[in-house]
């Protein structure tokens, strides 16, 4: 009898579900704008995107993120350094659908921007020679990615996003682990 009653409950749940997101998908003419959070990377990158559907397949939009870790502090017997970095990257996008009008919505492109990277290096006492002073500072300058994900509308006008983003062109001395690969998670909005 509990078996039953949780197909039927699920059952209904599906049905439900189903028919509010009937219409919800991605098409041409459709504007899409979300916020994003950029995880694997450290520091997490917080940020905006933005997508207009240009034809069927093909969407073309921008992404703008801040990275910004807590200041991280370095210590000597003698002194005390802390060093704070962060970065501001703008990225337009040319993503390509291969599902269009469909709720779930698969996804692949590619990334070119501008990241500016900003570093602050404070020393309080004698700090000379510290074994872990930071690397050098990042540069700033293009960044290049492509990516690939899967959005999901749950309603007409809300969606959500998964994606996994490798950096082909970035300064790795920016991220504490060195990594060039991230995983953005985003929530959308759609405005016709």
């Amino acid at each position: 009898m509990k078996r039953w009653f949780t197909l039927s409950m699920l059952t209904l749940l599906a049905v439900i579900f189903m028919s509010t997101t009937g219409v919800a998908q991605y098409k041409a003419g459709n504007h899409y704008i979300g916020v994003n959070a950029t995880v694997v990377t450290e520091p997490v990158g917080w940020g905006v995107n933005y997508e207009f559907g240009y034809e069927k397949n093909l969407g073309l939009g921008a992404i703008v993120r801040y990275f910004s870790p807590e200041d991280v502090p370095y210590y000597e017997s003698t002194g005390t350094g802390n060093l704070k970095r962060e970065t501001f990257m703008t990225m337009v996008q040319a993503l390509y659908h291969p599902l269009p009008n469909a709720i779930y919505d698969p996804y692949g492109g590619l990334r070119v921007g501008y990241s500016y990277y900003s570093e602050t290096w404070t020393t309080e006492g004698i700090v000379v020679g510290i074994s872990g002073e930071p690397k050098a500072k990042a540069e700033s300058g293009i960044s290049m990615s492509i990516v690939g994900g899967m959005r999901y509308f749950v309603a007409s006008n809300i969606s959500l996003e998964g994606a996994l983003e490798y950096f082909l062109v970035n300064d790795q001395n920016y991220f504490r682990n060195e990594s060039d690969t991230g995983l953005m998670f985003a929530i959308n909005f759609t405005l016709n």
